[in-house]
């Protein structure tokens, strides 16, 4: 079944390539266009900034949820639903539990430590959710090497890795997540 909400994990940072703030763009647009809710971690900067205005832009229902001692940019998209939660744990329990499939974009430490929370929370049995790793540039390859050497050195199993899927575009989603691509308004048949 298709996911209702996704959660979308980004960093607040725009990265050293304009491609990463367009993957960002693209995707929040796909979200809209397809009529899953987003949620994800209330920046407005960066590329979650650029995710949440891009959905926001294209109609799509998008709740952002902040916790107390981030210094970042909060973004001020009136369509941006807020919620604050006490703090960073509560946070991730939030958007884990209300989410039916996670996104990574590039990011950040922030990034990076709520895909280990997913890929945690997956072993532990507390849901088995998908999760999406957007490779704009290859910038999930430093992230599946250091998972590879864990690997290899005997701390963890290669079924981590295997429940993890790299994308590298925003277009792929649809296929990972069963997502039914939207009908294109105007769109005319050829005749014959």
């Amino acid at each position: 079944m298709p996911p209702r909400t996704v959660c979308v994990f980004a960093g607040t940072r725009e990265g050293a390539d304009a491609a990463y703030v367009r993957e960002a763009s693209a995707l929040g647009h796909l979200l809209a266009e397809s009529g899953i809710q987003m949620i994800y971690g209330g920046g407005g900067s960066g590329m979650m900034g650029a995710v949440s205005d891009a959905a926001v832009l294209a109609g799509g229902r998008v709740t952002g949820v902040l916790a107390p001692g981030f210094e970042m940019e909060v973004t001020e998209n009136p369509g941006v639903s807020i919620r604050t939660e006490p703090n960073v744990a509560y946070r991730k329990r939030y958007m884990c539990e209300r989410s039916d499939a996670f996104v990574a974009l590039p990011g950040g430490y922030g990034t990076v430590d709520e895909v280990f929370e997913i890929i945690i929370t997956q072993l532990a049995r507390e849901h088995a959710k998908p999760l999406v790793l957007i490779d704009t540039n290859g910038f999930w390859g430093d992230f599946e090497r250091l998972c590879k050497g864990f690997e290899r050195q005997g701390f963890a199993d290669d079924k981590v890795l295997a429940s993890v899927t790299r994308l590298p575009r925003v277009e792929l989603l649809h296929d990972a997540l069963g997502i039914a691509l939207p009908a294109r308004a105007g769109a005319q048949t050829a005749s014959a």
